[in-house]
């Protein structure tokens, strides 16, 4: 199958697929949740501090395109609080890998917005695009697929540039949140499988 035709399949499947799945559910953690193989995800509200971050690193042996994308959007979410899901799912007998990212929102915080990355199974990039949940109210829903991957400004809440586009740079702004802060405040840290879950705020 050439590119053309498998990028059209791949975007039509989540195209789709989201389509559907919006009309039942509001997050991105119940989106083929059996197929997933990587998230990072956030809990509590902003305004009273982070309760717990889960975090699910991908297998090593994913491409490495998919792999420095999950990493670049992790690397968002320190600054703009985003949830990341990486699932692996068949398309036309062939494995498409994509990234759902939700943004963070409560009282205190608005990131809001969802979007995708889907790649085939090579890692060949297939499109990225912005789906909103407002949309499950439209009798059709689409994708508005763009050509190139996501960056920073694309999110409701900028984030800095992605530390691995510019290895010699700094961030603008210190993160809200870092594997390293999360270490040194958390009550109890959790490893089950390949999840680890660091909890900030426990009532035990």
């Amino acid at each position: 199958m050439n590119y053309s035709n498998r990028k059209f399949l791949v975007r039509k499947f989540y195209e789709e697929e989201i389509g559907r799945f919006y009309h039942q559910y509001d997050s991105l953690s119940d989106f083929f949740p059996d197929c997933r193989i990587g998230c990072l995800q956030l809990f509590g509200e902003f305004g009273d501090g982070l309760e717990s971050v889960e975090i699910e690193r991908p297998p090593q042996d994913i491409p490495k395109t998919v792999a420095d994308t999950y990493d670049r959007h992790f690397w968002y979410s320190q600054h703009s609080l985003s949830e990341i899901y990486l699932v692996k799912i068949p398309v036309e007998s062939q494995i498409s890998f994509a990234i759902l990212i939700q943004g963070y929102v409560d009282d205190g915080w608005d990131n809001s917005g969802s979007f995708i990355e889907v790649f085939d199974q090579q890692g060949q990039f297939l499109g990225s695009g912005r789906c909103d949940r407002e949309c499950k109210y439209l009798e059709t829903f689409a994708i508005e697929w763009l050509e190139r991957q996501l960056n920073g400004r694309d999110l409701s809440t900028s984030s800095p540039p992605w530390i691995g586009d510019e290895p010699e740079g700094q961030a603008a702004s210190e993160p809200m949140w870092s594997e390293e802060i999360l270490s040194q405040h958390a009550v109890k840290i959790e490893r089950e499988g390949s999840i680890i879950r660091y909890v900030i705020f426990s009532e035990d």
